[in-house]
Formats: structure tokens, sequence, C-alpha cells
């Protein structure tokens, strides 16, 4: 269990372009598919705290998350607990438990991995094409400049953010 994110993502244009980058770079392919994201809260005492609790569905794989609120850093970094769940009986506890989904989107989702550090290309209905790379600070700035990446395409807003306008 890893504590803390740290991660950057980035607007892209061209999703082929940077898959053949990403290829180039010897970025192995981890998985694709649909992904669907569920926010829970229960009377607002999460979104007080500016913490996240999601539930996340990727193909038979679901996945539990607690994000805390941003650290300064020069990439987004927070504190996050994630664990592998079972996704009925886990929505099952959170509904019963008093949690409501405030919130849910669906994505299409590629991860690749590329050394030390994570990268997915996501593409969002009406926003189009982002890529996230997690890993350490120094990894992360290595890669956005092997990418052709720059601090101007960073995007700095979640994906809560800008869909529904979330502070967090």
């Amino acid at each position: 269990m890893k504590s803390f994110e740290i991660e950057q993502k980035y607007r892209v244009g061209n999703s082929a372009k940077v898959r053949q980058l990403l290829k180039k770079l010897g970025a192995r392919k981890i998985a694709a598919g649909v992904e669907r994201n569920e926010f829970f809260d229960r009377n607002g005492f999460l979104s007080k705290k500016k913490t996240a609790l999601r539930l996340r569905r990727f193909g038979k794989q679901a996945t539990l998350t607690l994000k805390g609120p941003r650290l300064v850093s020069l990439f987004t970094k927070r504190r996050e607990i994630e664990a592998a769940v079972d996704y009925e009986p886990i929505k099952t506890i959170l509904l019963l438990s008093g949690f409501r989904v405030l919130q849910s989107y669906t994505k299409r989702r590629e991860s690749y991995s590329l050394g030390p550090a994570l990268v997915t290309l996501d593409h969002l209905s009406k926003f189009g094409g982002f890529l996230e790379i997690e890993g350490r600070a120094g990894v992360i700035r290595v890669i956005e400049k092997r990418l052709g990446l720059s601090a101007k395409d960073r995007e700095e807003r979640s994906y809560l953010q800008m869909l529904f306008g979330w502070k967090h």
C-alpha cells in the first residue's frame, strides 16, 4: 500500500502521436478499456475535508481509493490509500453505511509501464485527450521532457474539477 501519489496530467491533442512516442521510449501497454469512476460522500463529511472516496471499475477489476487534499508540490501530490475490492459488495456496503454517489463519469483509458512510472492515456467525452504520468518528481520531469511536453501542457485541474466544478 502506497500512501502518497505524485502525478501530473497533460492535455494532448494527438493521442496517436503520443502512443508512437511511448512505444519508441519502450513503454509497455498493461491495460486498455473503459473505466467507470464513482465518488461517494456522506452528508458532505469528506468534501469538507477536500477528500475524495472513489470506487473505480476497470474491466473486471475494482479499486476503492481515498484521496486526501492536494499538498504543496511541484506536481500534484496527495495522500492516497487504495485497495483492490469486489465491486458489488463494496458498493452495497458503502450505500448501506449512508454514503451516496455524488458524481460519476466514464473515460477510455490506456495504461503503460515506462521505467518506474505509470503513464496513462485518457479520453473523456467533451474534453478530449489527457496523459498522466505517475511516479517520483524526477521521473515525471524526465518523461515529460522525453515526450516533448512542458509546463504549458499541464492540466492542473482534476477530472472532477473539469467535469463538475468540484473544489478539492
